[in-house]
């Protein structure tokens, strides 16, 4: 066993204390390994296990990593379902660090239908950067999994006249993910 799988081994466990504490550090320790692209698939479970804690900051750093792990092309067994039910969290971080993660994880190939009937619901969120980030990760579902997605045409040829430039840009950048992943 390398460094680097005893390290994976020992922040996995630590993911899981039960001192809060720890747990945050653990998470930052992670961060950092994945910023190096060095951690790998068998952070998934307990990353999955954090995605229901009581702590939003923990939830919102579960979150980041498991998109980071798929950014990162790490081929793992993913929480689609559990990231899906995060997209109606009360925390905006949250639900925004959701739909990021699942447009990663379409990057990879990975997802579910199901996730664009709650991106729908997004696009009209009252926080700014979730509307984005759900536009964002429609148009990056269409573009690499070819995700059936006329549900959501009309909202966003609604948000092409939304007030803010990021989210016109975002509704133009996804509408034309669709129509190309059309042809």
């Amino acid at each position: 066993m390398n460094l680097n799988s005893e390290m994976q081994e020992v922040i996995n466990k630590d993911l899981l204390s039960k001192d809060r504490k720890k747990t945050i550090q653990t998470l930052s320790s992670l961060e950092n390994m994945l910023r190096a692209k060095e951690a790998n698939a068998s952070s998934i479970p307990p990353l999955t296990l954090l995605l229901i804690d009581v702590d939003i900051g923990i939830r919102r750093q579960a979150i980041w990593s498991i998109g980071k792990l798929a950014q990162n092309k790490v081929t793992g067994d993913y929480p689609v379902d559990d990231l899906i039910n995060l997209l109606a969290d009360e925390d905006s971080e949250v639900r925004e660090n959701a739909a990021w993660a699942l447009g990663e994880l379409a990057g990879i190939g990975v997802g579910k239908e199901e996730a664009i009937c709650v991106l729908n619901v997004l696009i009209q969120d009252h926080d700014p950067n979730v509307r984005s980030m759900a536009i964002w990760t429609l148009g990056r579902m269409a573009e690499r999994m070819h995700l059936s997605q006329s549900s959501s045409v009309l909202m966003l040829k609604e948000s092409l006249m939304d007030d803010r430039l990021l989210i016109r840009k975002g509704a133009e950048w996804a509408l034309e993910r669709m129509r190309s992943s059309r042809l």
